[in-house]
């Protein structure tokens, strides 16, 4: 299947004819006709019906059509992503964490998160418990003082020491 042909024909089928996708593409008629027509002898089907006025996806059309256009829009995403130097992350990123952290530390770190990966979905939960990573769906938890996990690949990002206080009046006697 010529590939060329097949973008040809999406275009068509998106613009709801051949004069209105020449006019949108900048590309001659007769390319985008004849185009389509190989598609159609290569497949040895038809893929629109014609009339004098108007032009209508037949079934085979209309199945090709919704199929395909997502098969090339992921190839065109493809194509810039490796063009651009690298992937881009994108999707959902699943976050435990414990509840004073999140309430002192994650928003901040959160929001410059968002600005520099602005594809990516945070899905962040607060909480003191042990949460099991793969059953739960979770990417990345994070824990203070964690038990060592062999399943799992820890790194230190934060060093903090714990300092107890109190007033004088307490510390010179009962209360």
């Amino acid at each position: 299947m010529d590939l060329l042909a097949l973008v040809d024909f999406n275009l068509v089928a998106r613009h709801g004819g051949f004069g209105k996708a020449a006019r949108a593409t900048l590309r001659p008629k007769a390319t985008l006709s004849r185009r389509v027509a190989e598609l159609e002898a290569s497949l040895n089907l038809r893929l629109f019906e014609r009339s004098a006025r108007a032009l209508k996806l037949t079934q085979e059309g209309r199945a090709l059509h919704e199929r395909s256009s997502a098969l090339l829009l992921e190839l065109d995403e493809t194509t810039a992503t490796v063009a651009s130097g690298g992937t881009r992350p994108r999707g959902r990123l699943r976050i435990s964490a414990p509840l004073l952290f999140s309430q002192t530390a994650m928003g901040k770190i959160a929001g410059q998160f968002a600005l520099k990966f602005p594809e990516v979905n945070l899905e962040v939960t607060a909480e003191d418990r042990g949460v099991d990573m793969i059953e739960e769906g979770y990417d990345l938890a994070i824990r203070v003082n964690p038990a060592p996990d062999e399943s799992l690949v820890g790194r230190v990002f934060l060093r903090d020491r714990l300092v107890v206080v109190a007033s004088p009046s307490l510390l010179r006697g009962p209360v």
